[in-house]
């Protein structure tokens, strides 16, 4: 009951009220919008809107400093009073997210961070990585719903579409890992329930220096 209280508390005054739906647990969407004020992306591509959870997160913190947001479903849809609450903000097109990223670097958009949360296909979000990988800058951010894989402790750990995509990222020299939150044990001791997250990452790409170093 205590920890109960306290997770509401800390949310309450951390975050921002979101009155639509979202599948985010309280202190995943606490570190989102955290990582978001700390960072402050400029340009976002989220791939799997659904119905804007997430999405509510990162257009809250990217309206504060005048940043923009992409993103992407082809099957579900924000409500129009969450899309018209940010306009100007959040560019939503009911597309498939390779169709995105290809009108994205068709019109020279370049994102500096990356939300992946999307279907439960494990290789389209390998897919979609690698297609962005040659046209992010160095020092773009990458952030990932559903981060663990399935087995172990937590039995809710269900998701598998990050099967392809976390083997190649900590196998990889391009990325460095900055936050991850576990799927296995409690992350932080104030919240409550048994697991506090179904995994949930931060990286950092190092890949494209060179380009960086002469754009600099």
């Amino acid at each position: 009951m205590l920890r109960k209280l306290i997770t509401k508390a800390v949310i309450k005054r951390e975050l921002p009220a979101n009155p639509f739906d979202g599948e985010m647990l309280p202190l995943e969407r606490l570190r989102l919008f955290k990582w978001m004020q700390v960072h402050r992306p400029r340009v976002v591509l989220e791939v799997g809107a659904g119905v804007g959870g997430s999405t509510f997160y990162l257009s809250e913190a990217l309206k504060q400093y005048g940043g923009k947001l992409y993103t992407c479903d082809p099957m579900r849809k924000p409500p129009q009073d969450f899309l018209d609450r940010f306009a100007g903000t959040l560019d939503f097109r009911s597309l498939k997210s390779v169709e995105l990223i290809d009108e994205l670097i068709a019109q020279n958009i370049v994102p500096d961070m990356l939300f992946f949360d999307g279907p439960e296909i494990p290789e389209l979000a390998l897919e979609d990585l690698q297609r962005l990988e040659p046209v992010i800058p160095h020092g773009c951010l990458f952030a990932m719903h559903d981060w663990e894989l399935i087995g172990g402790r937590n039995k809710k750990i269900i998701s598998i579409k990050s099967e392809q995509v976390r083997p190649y990222i900590e196998q990889s020299s391009d990325w460095e890992p900055l936050e991850v939150l576990s799927g296995h044990q409690k992350n932080v001791w104030w919240t409550k329930g048994r697991w506090d997250s179904v995994g949930l990452c931060l990286y950092r790409y190092q890949g494209n220096a060179a380009r960086a170093t002469v754009a600099a």
